[in-house]
């Protein structure tokens, strides 16, 4: 039975992008997890008029905004100005909201005066407050995880051992591998890397985080133009690619995944990380490099000429494949 609950900020984004490619509204339910009825009412509620052609359209920024100033309370630190400056200059100093619901209640004799969860609340309440503070918290989340979130276990017919020969062996182009390149603690992004098995052709995307709605949507809204050669992709079992659902439905690629800490299962983009990691090192700030120069060198590297591939160039082999 599909429960009912309300949408987050990316599941918006993602109802966007399929309401643009003309999905049934009940199958975007059904990717999402919600029931259709959330759907369909998440559209008549937060859609917006087109001032011109006064036309209905839905765009999930707006939508967001019409969501939260719906959702919005008066939290007891709106009611309460002297708390609210308290929590706020704690916050600022570095305190977390578990600390400074600790010490206001050993200062009134055990009484809780306002909890670490109200505190989350009121920070992830709206752009201003979130932008104010997360990076001041200690796991500096843009988004608001949920505490002891299980992954979700993949499904054994999408494991590695169940993709085709043909893929295995590369005699078909249009399969791929991905893998999320991470930087140091500290440096804020990573890139999302895509290499097709058959052509050794790299794709790398600049993302900013590091979620798995966040890379999702940063992979599905970068590879429009190679969506007609995306036949599969590969991934590893980490926790930034658990939405290969909404990939598997924007773009109809098959998914497949390595079995648990079996990096090789998928060699093509863990060599073609290796060459990356020789021009963007681990300690590299990818946040001062913009898309543009990421694209720069990755056509650098695809003009290489490669020894399995009888010297010619990932993109000569590239090109040849997309013109049969």
């Amino acid at each position: 039975m599909t429960s009912y609950q309300h949408l987050t900020e990316k599941d918006r984004i993602f109802l966007r992008i399929m309401l643009e490619k003309r999905y049934p509204k009940g199958k975007i339910a059904t990717i999402l997890g919600v029931h259709r009825s959330t759907i369909y009412r998440e559209i008549k509620r937060n859609s917006c008029t087109h001032w011109y052609s006064s036309r209905k359209y839905y765009w999930s920024h707006s939508a967001q905004e019409k969501y939260l100033k719906r959702r919005k309370r008066i939290t007891l630190l709106n009611k309460d100005a002297t708390l609210k400056e308290y929590v706020h200059l704690k916050l600022k100093s570095g305190w977390s909201p578990w600390q400074i619901e600790g010490r206001l209640k050993l200062e009134n004799l055990g009484k809780c005066v306002i909890s670490h969860e109200t505190i989350y609340r009121y920070i992830y309440s709206n752009y201003g407050i979130r932008n104010m503070f997360y990076e001041k918290l200690r796991r500096k989340h843009f988004w608001r995880v949920k505490r002891n979130s299980r992954k979700p276990r993949v499904p054994k017919e999408m494991l590695i051992n169940n993709r085709p020969n043909i893929i295995n062996e590369r005699e078909e182009f249009g399969h791929w591998e991905g893998d999320l390149m991470m930087f140091k603690q500290g440096i804020k992004g990573n890139l999302i890397t895509l290499r097709e098995r058959k052509t050794r052709f790299i794709i790398a995307i600049k993302n900013t985080d590091k979620t798995a709605s966040g890379t999702a949507l940063a992979l599905i809204s970068s590879v429009k133009m190679f969506k007609n050669y995306l036949k599969s992709i590969t991934f590893d079992q980490g926790s930034e690619f658990n939405k290969y659902q909404w990939i598997k439905e924007c773009y109809g690629t098959e998914i497949y995944f390595c079995k648990p800490a079996s990096p090789y299962q998928k060699g093509a983009v863990e060599n073609g990380n290796g060459v990356i990691r020789a021009e963007l090192p681990r300690n590299y700030d990818i946040a001062i490099l913009k898309q543009k120069h990421v694209s720069q060198l990755i056509n650098e590297i695809n003009c290489r000429p490669l020894k399995c591939l009888g010297y010619k160039t990932p993109q000569e082999m590239f090109q040849q494949s997309i013109s049969k």
